[in-house]
This record gives C-alpha cells, sequence and structure tokens, in this order.
C-alpha cells in the first residue's frame, strides 16, 4: 500500500507540519550517547546559534546547491571575506573528505557569491561531527588540500541544568528534551506535543482510550535514528522504518481494522540460512483487555506474518504446529519465543540474541550459557519487553 507524501498536504496541513517540527525538536539518548535526532536538527540548532558558536564567520547561506551537489553551510570569515565550507554529519561518515573535495571544486567554479567572498584566498573546509572514521584521516592526509581541512568533534553532555552542545572546548546550552534517558519520557510532556498532520489524523481514528498510550509508544519509535513516520491514505496503518519498500528497514506497524488494533515490530526470527541479521515481522495477541499500545500488556502469542492477524487459525488445533520456510513457528506462544526463535539451526539468531540482551559475542564461557538458558526458560511476556527488543534490534540494524 502506498504511503501519503509530502505532496499529499494541504496548506492547513503544512503550517501544522511547520508547528509540530518547531515544537517536537528533541535529542535522543542512544547507545549510551546523547545526539540530536536527524541530521536536520543538528543543522537547525546550529544556524540558530551560528552567531554565538562562529563569532568569526559570516552564514552566507544554508543548502546551498550548485551542480547536484548542496553543502551544509556555505560562510565566509568577517576579516578578509576567506570562503569556508562546513559539513555538518549527525553520526559517521566515511567519505566525508571526497564530499567536503567536491564542494570546495564546484563553489570554486561557480565563484558562487562572488561580491561577498575573496576567491584568491584558499577556501576552508570543516567538517563537524561526533566521530571520524580512520578513512576521513587518511583521504585528508592524501589530499593536497590537507592543511585547509579541519575536523571538529562535538559532543552532548546532559547536565542537571540541561544539555550542552560541546564543539572545541566551548559549551552551547540546547534547550530540546533528551528522550530515552530514564524518567526522561514524562506523560504530560508527551500529552503537549504536536503531532504532524498525517499522524493526527490517524490518532484521532483510534478510540480514545487509547490515544495517550499510542502517544507514549509513537515517542519511543520515534526517538530512534533514521525513523521516518509513514501513514496510509486511509489513516488506518502507520509505519516506523526507513522507507516503505521491501528493502528498506522497518521497526514498526500499527494497523486499525474493523477487527481490532494490531501492533506489528520486527525482531529476530529462526533462520537456517547464513543471514547476518535475521529479522521477521511479528503480530501480537494479547490477553483479554490488555492495550497494544501499553508496556505492562500481557502478551500471549507471537504471530510471524507479512500479511496481518487472522485469529480463526487459533481454532486450528494444529496451529502452533505450522512453520515458515525456516522452521519459525507462525504461531509462538510468548514464553517460548526465544526457545523457538533460536533453535537448533539458528546460530546467527541465537548470537544475535546474546548480543543484544547480554552485549556479548564469542567466543561464550561457562556464564553466558547458563545465563542463556535462564533467558529460554524465562522468556518475558509482557508487552514493554518486546518492544525494548525490537528498538535495540533496530539500532543494531542500521548502525
Amino acid at each position: 500500500m502506498p504511503y501519503l507524501k509530502s505532496k499529499h498536504l494541504t496548506n492547513n496541513s503544512k503550517r501544522r507540519n511547520e508547528t509540530s517540527d518547531k515544537a517536537n525538536r528533541k535529542l535522543i539518548y542512544i547507545g549510551r550517547e546523547i545526539r540530536f535526532q536527524s541530521e536536520q536538527d543538528l543543522e537547525d540548532y546550529i544556524e540558530a546559534y551560528f552567531d554565538i558558536i562562529f563569532p568569526e564567520l559570516v552564514l552566507i547561506k544554508r543548502q546551498h546547491s550548485l551542480k547536484m551537489q548542496r553543502c551544509d553551510l556555505l560562510c565566509c570569515s568577517k576579516l578578509d571575506k576567506q570562503a569556508v565550507i562546513i559539513e555538518l554529519k549527525n553520526e559517521e561518515d566515511r567519505g566525508l573528505v571526497s564530499q567536503l573535495l567536491r564542494y570546495r571544486k564546484n563553489i570554486l567554479q561557480n565563484q558562487s557569491f562572488a561580491d561577498r567572498i575573496d576567491y584568491s584566498l584558499p577556501i576552508k573546509l570543516i567538517a563537524i561531527a561526533p566521530i571520524f572514521h580512520e578513512d576521513n584521516y587518511t583521504d585528508k592526509e592524501a589530499s593536497k588540500f590537507e592543511d585547509d581541512i579541519c575536523f571538529w568533534k562535538f559532543h552532548i553532555e546532559y547536565q542537571t541544568t540541561g544539555a550542552k552542545f560541546q564543539l572545541e572546548g566551548k559549551n552551547y546550552d540546547i534547550l530540546y528534551p533528551v528522550f530515552g534517558l530514564p524518567g526522561s519520557l514524562q506523560n504530560e510532556d508527551i500529552q503537549n506535543t504536536v503531532l504532524p498532520a498525517f499522524t493526527h489524523n490517524f490518532k484521532s481514528k483510534l478510540p480514545v482510550d487509547t490515544h495517550q498510550n499510542f502517544r507514549i509508544i509513537r515517542e519511543l519509535f520515534m526517538a530512534q535514528p533514521k525513523i521516518k513516520e509513514m501513514v496510509s491514505p486511509t489513516y488506518r496503518k502507520i509505519l516506523y522504518g526507513t522507507g516503505e519498500g521491501e528493502n528498506h528497514k522497518k521497526l514498526a506497524e500499527i494497523t486499525n481494522t474493523g477487527k481490532g488494533i494490531w501492533l506489528f515490530l520486527w525482531l529476530p526470527t529462526k533462520v537456517k540460512t547464513n543471514i547476518k541479521i535475521p529479522v521477521a515481522r511479528f503480530g501480537f495477541v494479547l490477553a483479554a483487555n490488555n492495550s497494544h499500545f501499553a508496556q505492562d500488556s500481557l502478551v500471549e502469542w507471537l504471530v510471524c506474518t507479512k500479511t496481518t492477524v487472522n485469529l480463526k487459525d487459533k481454532s486450528n488445533n494444529n496451529f502452533s504446529f505450522s512453520f515458515d520456510r525456516h522452521g519459525m513457528t507462525k504461531w509462538t506462544n510468548a514464553n517460548m519465543y526465544l526457545c523457538q526463535a533460536a533453535g537448533i539451526g539458528s546460530i546467527n539468531t541465537l548470537d544475535l540474541f546474546i548480543y543484544l540482551l547480554k552485549g556479548a559475542t564469542r567466543p561464550f564461557d561457562d556464564s553466558i550459557w547458563e545465563w542463556w538458558r535462564e533467558q529460554e526458560k524465562n522468556t518475558p511476556t509482557n508487552l514493554g519487553w518486546y518492544i525494548d527488543l525490537a528498538i535495540q534490534t533496530w539500532n543494531y540494524r542500521i548502525k
């Protein structure tokens, strides 16, 4: 099913989305580090604080495009009008140096803003990122413009007074809330967030008593890196992932059908092949009167399916013995999920579980195997555990 795009927005919807983007900027806590939720948020922050962070520079244009190339910030020095190109990265990027050099060539050939820039001076190239790959330093050393290329690492520190953006030994305030820290996801904060237009319409079709829990679970999904939120034209399905296509990675999906609400998560699954990160789409059958959005809901069954969950299958006495092509049961009792998914012949899935849940990699000692046997026998059955596992799996897949 195709999902709604920005071209489907009305003028009122566009205004709502602009308000939502400004009101809902946040930092996220991932992998024991605090990051901007997206590269655009990093760019927005740098642009808003540009005069404070770079008092010696003048910002000429953001996202300056030339010959299918687009640099983040085109600047010049106040003192002598030297051109300065700043490239911002929210994560590691191995091709950073070649990207900067292409920008340099295009701008030099085009002589952009010649009335404000002195092109007789060398163009300074600045990359700002939380981490730089070893290849970045190799490429810099190999470049004849090495002396004009600067790598500046940034770090975000959380203090009692709020988050601080640290760059080149200086600290700058960040007034965005931090999501993902223990206790940082407060109900009142979520209630006050402005939902994007398509998401607002999806929520409006949900039962009123699920609205708050939907907002909470949505914030958990949206706090993950590289996540896009996609809504169907009927406003009955919402997908979280890198995109809607078959080759895109997905984290979660919520469907609101005439027969009820269903949550689907992409979780580790049993495979008998050499798939490095084996995942599949699982739907959840909950205990009676439990919410598909509540962390403490009791999970009875996990259903491995590419379509919807058909409860009529439960009336078939053999439903729990139906398998997919890799040997994963299509219907798995919640407390048997780990045992089934990491069963005989599924080494990659077993290794993935132990890494995600314990942080250990092979070779495993006896204490790890003892811990794993206990995990298999005591697989949690609360929905929050599965949501957390899906999020951990997502971050492992996209890193």
